[in-house]
């Protein structure tokens, strides 16, 4: 059989148009899916106890993500300090063929706000230089999450540097959790150059319905209490100009869902701190 030389010209053009046009179905049904969605969440809860809000949103990304750009963007966890955080800008990204991983960023001046231990409003604004987050979901259920805060600036607290990083470990059924700070400064106290904790939330398993969206935080967090979940601090670091601290202990909530456990701390550089100017 003879082909005529056109064909070999028309069909690889055809080709990429015939894939286009797939991508771009893709894209939109995915696009058009999740704008529903997300429509329909704002103003209400998107997990027991959590609400989002938003005064606007725009959707990008064609062709290989769906990019979601809002505006004033809020979630409340209800509960009796109902905490609070605020952005001016918030932008979600996913791929539009199937990946598990979304990218977070946020912009602009953001709250965090809460009911005091006396029942009356506190918070605080802070301007950061760039807020990332990478959250990976595996089966429905959160696997992976790390946040990276650049330039932390606030009334109360400055950081050069704070990063979270939180990882399901399912052998031993617990969560890996490390967090650290760089130029880390506090009120009334002394600026420390690096702040460190190794940690390890045990009984992880009562703590899927968090993980997943689906049950309410107050009462995981409850039934892991009763199932003798624990905080292992594995190793806490804090390293100031003349001197550095070593933590390691467990720690739990009590019946009052406050943390207390028991603690054994190291002090090193001691004979350089003694001799540190004092101002």
């Amino acid at each position: 059989m003879r082909y005529s030389s056109r064909f070999f010209l028309y069909a690889p053009f055809s080709l990429f148009v015939i894939l286009a046009v797939g991508v771009g179905v893709q894209w939109w049904r995915e696009a058009s899916a999740w704008t529903k969605q997300i429509d329909a969440l704002n103003g209400h809860e998107i997990s027991p106890g959590v609400t989002l809000h938003f005064s606007s949103r725009q959707i990008a990304g064609f062709p290989f993500r769906v990019d979601t750009i809002f505006k004033d963007f809020r979630i409340t966890f209800a509960g009796p300090r109902t905490f609070k955080w605020r952005t001016e800008d918030f932008a979600l990204h996913r791929l539009s063929y199937g990946s598990g991983k979304t990218v977070f960023e946020a912009g602009g001046k953001q709250t965090l706000s809460w009911i005091g231990s006396d029942g009356k409003p506190a918070g605080f604004a802070f301007l950061p230089g760039s807020v990332r987050a990478d959250a990976i979901t595996a089966n429905g259920r959160l696997t992976r999450f790390d946040l990276v805060i650049v330039a932390f600036d606030s009334p109360k607290v400055t950081a050069g540097r704070i990063e979270f990083h939180l990882r399901h470990d399912p052998k031993i059924d617990a969560l890996d959790l490390v967090t650290f700070a760089d130029n880390l400064s506090l009120p009334q106290q002394k600026p420390l150059l690096h702040a460190q904790m190794d940690s390890r939330i045990t009984m992880a398993q009562f703590l899927n319905g968090m993980l997943s969206g689906d049950a309410d935080w107050r009462t995981v967090l409850e039934a892991w209490r009763g199932g003798e979940g624990r905080i292992e601090l594995t190793d806490v670091q804090s390293k100031e100009k003349f001197a550095a601290i070593d933590t390691k202990g467990r720690m739990m909530l009590n019946g009052q869902h406050q943390l207390t456990g028991a603690l054994a701390t190291e002090m090193f550089g001691l004979s350089e701190l003694a001799t540190a100017p004092l101002y």
